[in-house]
């Protein structure tokens, strides 16, 4: 059985799921949608496989076709091309994780959308069912005339094979705490980000705490250059050091970040192991980015959202995870994470995994490693 992977991007090097440095490659890794392809390709029994990617056509015939789910419901997504590679394959459909984008959280904002109304269109009545991230995103699937949603959220947060378990730390309490943060310092005004003057302000106030507060600070680039230059220590510091300031100029012009204490505590990631190890040697992931504190997750430790677009409050509202609006007033995020019920989190993950197995299950799939829900 042949299967079709759409709009898959993974790299692997021998067991491990890498990416080249976005300096000298030919194309930008994104580190997320590497997760979530090498999730995909974890959990569910495939033989033979072939790529394609929107809005490329196949051009072989295939069994069925596996669609990496993204953020593809927003009017600045090519639905003509998209609905054409759709076109081109001759076999049922499965889409893991849809997700919608809008900065504002409005459900209405495709309806005029024919392109959109058309791609969700061919996933009906090509699929048993559709797997959406989350409540917002189901709803704007209903609204262009989508059937059975399933709410399954992210497959990446199943990479592991086992359902997240999350436990608190007694070390957030005291000093001794160890977070890291992921950051997204290029936010701008966007589908993306609804306010970023306050995002950028919020990133100061976090990496603050992390230096003021912890006993130690992991700033987790993800793809954005200045940051990947900041953590590359084979160039010369004095192009560190200027990146550096490119991110402190942006962020905090108020003089309330060095470019040294960027240099410091500035970590980068060429693997989804090498993630997970620097994961594991934390407390709490703290930030910005939805994987970047998702890793968190899959090593059982907290982690804690600041909330700028309708994707990763949607993500929080699903798992039932801590967060807060990145207008709202500070608060100190180990306060926030302590007081938090991870009981409530962890039956919500239990949750989302029993409709990830009955999603895969109705389409066909066989589930390679059945994890307890």
């Amino acid at each position: 059985m042949t299967t079709a992977l759409v709009h898959f991007n993974h790299s692997f090097q021998g067991n491990q799921t890498t990416w080249p440095s976005m300096r000298t490659s030919s194309w930008k890794p994104n580190y997320g949608d590497m997760l979530v392809c090498a999730a995909l390709l974890r959990q569910v029994e495939l033989d033979d496989t072939v790529r394609v990617g929107f809005p490329r056509t196949l051009e072989q015939p295939v069994s069925r076709a596996l669609i990496r789910g993204s953020t593809y419901l927003h009017n600045r997504f090519d639905f003509e091309g998209a609905n054409q590679t759709l076109d081109s394959i001759d076999a049922p459909l499965t889409i893991v994780g849809l997700g919608a984008q809008n900065s504002e959280s409005d459900v209405s904002f495709l309806d005029q959308n024919a392109g959109a109304r058309d791609f969700i269109a061919r996933l009906s009545e090509r699929s048993n069912s559709i797997s959406v991230r989350g409540e917002f995103t189901a709803a704007v699937v209903e609204r262009l005339g989508g059937k059975n949603i399933r709410l399954t959220g992210c497959p990446s947060v199943f990479y592991t094979l086992q359902c997240p378990q999350v436990e608190v730390s007694p070390s957030l309490a005291s000093s001794e705490r160890r977070i890291g943060v992921s950051i997204h310092t290029g936010l701008r005004k966007s589908i993306y980000c609804a306010t970023p003057t306050e995002a950028r302000k919020a990133h100061v106030d976090a990496i603050r705490y992390g230096i003021d507060e912890c006993s130690a600070l992991y700033l987790f680039e993800q793809g954005v250059k200045a940051e990947f230059d900041v953590a590359d220590a084979d160039l010369p510091m004095t192009q560190r050091l200027a990146a550096a300031q490119e991110i402190v100029e942006r962020i905090a012009p108020d003089g309330r970040l060095t470019p040294e204490e960027l240099i410091a505590h500035m970590v980068s990631v060429t693997s989804i192991e090498e993630w997970l190890a620097r994961a594991a040697e934390l407390d709490a992931i703290i930030g910005f980015r939805f994987h970047g504190n998702m890793v968190a997750l899959l090593q059982g430790k907290p982690c804690y959202y600041y909330v700028y677009d309708s994707r990763i409050r949607e993500f929080c509202e699903l798992y039932a995870l801590p967060y807060q609006d990145v207008r709202d007033p500070w608060v100190s995020p180990a306060e926030a994470i302590l007081s938090h019920s991870w009981d409530k989190t962890n039956a919500a993950l239990r949750r989302c995994h029993a409709e990830m197995q009955a999603f895969f299950k109705e389409n066909g799939y066989q589930i390679r490693a059945a994890v307890e829900a």
